[in-house]
Order: structure tokens, then sequence, then C-alpha cells
């Protein structure tokens, strides 16, 4: 076990509390499938070494990528035994070609069929429970909640609209309105961020006089690629707490039209306790209720699109490279 804090290399025997520094040990790789250190990795690259705030969502999609991650090199590993397996019978039983090369053939197929199936899964639930575990012991400050601006009395930085705002973003959800204006996206996109919920409750409020005195100030809508998302603006324009800006409502996306129809996105499910799947066949998973999350990407990148989109118009994801959904560059987690 590498110790986060202070690199110590430690044995899992020598118990979980670092000798040189005293970190406490929460994860063990063998059985949690990922280390302290590769959560704090993970982390930090989220959060570009502490610059910006994510989302649960963005924190348990990457720990899914990193154990796709693993498993690609699993799969590499499997193809090259299966070869030289095929080889060594090839050798002993002296076949001709005509059967030695179809029965390495056979071998490798027989890899790649057991490795589909895992390579398409987002073991969600698995991820849930190793950053329980996690947080239980060490808590996550970048990460955004909902919950940052709940109190009456908690503050949200550099939301007086002393910063001409030029149109408001109204979000599904109070996570992604915390990553927002953690990230200070109202400043540098001009634009007052609101949840759906009314999250912030202050910044809601002041939103009515806001629309009162300039009216033609847009109300952007942006939600996940769902059936509950594709509704979501007219759902609030018959919402009686949205009815002073029932009228000036613009859907941002993510519409149908964004989702790339050879691209695999990680569609989510309804329920909150079982896994995510990657596909391809997005009608299929929208019948099936499940949701691509505007947050599928990093902070950073996510930023960058979204100070795009309100620009445009409608938001858009980026394709991703031979049908993969890793939009970033993969990191090495040690």
């Amino acid at each position: 076990m590498r110790c986060p804090d202070c690199q110590h290399q430690q044995a899992y025997k020598d118990g979980m509390r670092c000798a040189k520094c005293g970190y406490a040990f929460t994860l063990r790789k063998k059985t949690d499938g990922l280390s302290d250190y590769a959560v704090r990795q993970i982390i930090q690259r989220l959060s570009e070494n502490g610059q910006h705030c994510f989302t649960r969502t963005q924190l348990l999609l990457e720990i899914c990528r990193y154990w796709r991650k693993q498993t690609r090199t699993i799969t590499m590993v499997g193809i090259i035994v299966a070869m030289v397996m095929g080889g060594v019978i090839w050798a002993i039983f002296q076949w001709s070609r005509w059967i030695g090369f179809p029965l390495i053939g056979l071998l490798i197929a027989v890899v790649l069929l057991l490795n589909r199936r895992s390579a398409r899964s987002l073991p969600l639930n698995k991820a849930r429970d190793l950053l329980k575990k996690y947080r239980e012991a060490h808590p996550v400050p970048q990460l955004a909640d909902g919950r940052a601006f709940a109190e009456r009395s908690a503050e949200v930085p550099d939301q007086d609209f002393y910063y001409a705002p030029e149109r408001i973003l109204v979000v599904e959800y109070d996570d992604l309105a915390d990553l927002l204006i953690r990230n200070r996206f109202h400043l540098s996109a001009k634009t007052v961020v609101v949840s759906r919920t009314g999250y912030p409750a202050r910044i809601f409020a002041a939103c009515r006089g806001f629309l009162a005195r300039h009216p033609a100030t847009p109300v952007q809508v942006l939600h996940d690629a769902s059936l509950s998302g594709f509704a979501l603006s007219a759902q609030l324009a018959a919402d009686p707490q949205w009815h002073f800006a029932h009228d000036r409502l613009v859907d941002l996306g993510l519409s149908r039209t964004a989702l790339h129809d050879k691209t695999r996105l990680p569609w989510l499910p309804r329920s909150a306790t079982a896994n995510g799947t990657l596909s391809a066949d997005h009608d299929a998973m929208l019948r099936d209720g499940r949701r691509v999350p505007v947050d599928c990407v990093s902070p950073k990148s996510l930023l960058n699109l979204l100070a795009a989109a309100v620009m445009a118009g409608s938001l858009v994801l980026p394709e991703a490279k031979a049908g993969d959904t890793d939009f970033d560059m993969e990191a090495d987690y040690g």
C-alpha cells in the first residue's frame, strides 16, 4: 500500500495506519478494487490539483474508467496467454496450420467474449460502496453535493448580480448548481445559476426581480439526455413557482440530436442502487428510462463546453475516439 500523504510503501500485514505519517488506510486494492493512493490520484485529476469542484457522478464515472482501464490491460494479457497456449498445444500435437491457426483464433475469441460484458458495464454500485467507505475516513472537500448553499445564511460567493449577468441558467440537479457556482462559472460566463428546485433559494428569489427589470434576459434550461430531461422546459413552464419565467425558457440540452449515434455513452439507471452501462443504442436506453448525465465529462471539460453552449444556444458532447466514452486522456493512477 502506498500512502497518499507521504508516499511510504507499506505492507498490508503491517497494519492500516501508515508507519511514517499516521495516515489511516481505508481501502485494499485486492478486495476493494482500488487503493487509497489511486482514489487520491483520481480526485487530484478531476479537480486539477484542487482547482475545480466535481459532482458525485463525475467521481463515480472516473472510478469506473479506472476499472475499465484495468480490464483492458487484463484483456491484452489474456490474448497473449491465449496465443501462447494455442502455440504450445499446436506444437505438442504437431497439428497442421489448418488446425493450429483456428485453435489460436478460437482461444482469442473466448477471451474477447468473456471481456465483452465487463467492457460495457459501469459498476456504479461497487464504486458507490467504495466511495462511501473512503469518505467515512477522508472527507472530499472538492465534492459538490448540492448542499453547500442549503442554509439560508449560507453565502453564495459573487452571485450578487453586480456582474451584469446576460442570462439565467436553470440546471436539473442541485449538485450541478453547486458545481458551477463553486467553480465560478457564473462569473466567467456572466450567467446566473439556479437549479429547477429553486436552489440556492436566495438567488432564485432574486431572479424574479431581475427578470422583471430585464425582461429580455433568456432563461436557458440544462438537463440530462433522458425522457424526463427532454420534457424539463415544458415542466418548468407549467410549474407555478417558475411562472415568472415561463415565456423566456430556452432548451439548452442535452438534446436527442446531441447524442452521437456511433458513440457508446455512459447511461445511468433510474435506480440509485443499479449499475450503469455503456451503449450506442440510445433509443433503447431512453425507452428503459436511463439517462446520459450532463456531468459525464470532467469539470474542466464541462465548464468549457457550457461556456460555448450558452453562447451558441445548444450543448453538444465531444465525440469520443474509436467509439469509446472516455472523453479525457487517461492518467496513471499508480
